[in-house]
């Protein structure tokens, strides 16, 4: 699932900013560009993030099962925000964050964690 989510966060970051740079090049503009390049470098940062954290996985390391938890606290309330203004897609954020949460409380994981 974390995979599922690390290459989504990364491919909608890229294709965010991508087609950012596509309507500038045309000379479209857009009055929140700001926000919206913001929102596809931080998508890309997470993305990158949950990463290190995936491949650090394999050696236990006790910061980053808390690293990965926050990270999915800040996806259920970005895919909550997201439905409130109608974007239902914001629920298969949600799903996957709530999914991953309940892998890494698992008995066996926390004692995967543990120094």
């Amino acid at each position: 699932m974390l995979a599922v989510q690390i290459l989504g966060n990364g491919f909608l970051g890229w294709v965010l900013i991508d087609e950012l740079n596509d309507d500038a090049e045309h000379g479209a503009s857009t009055a929140d560009a700001g926000v919206f390049y913001f929102l596809g470098y931080l998508s890309l940062a997470v993305a990158a993030v949950l990463l290190v954290c995936a491949v650090l996985t394999v050696r236990p390391r006790g910061w980053v099962r808390p690293v990965i938890i926050a990270i999915e606290g800040l996806a259920i309330i970005s895919g909550l925000i997201n439905l409130v203004n109608g974007a239902v897609a914001g629920l298969i954020g949600i799903v996957i964050a709530i999914v991953v949460i309940a892998v890494l409380m698992s008995e066996e994981v926390r004692d995967w964690y543990q120094p």
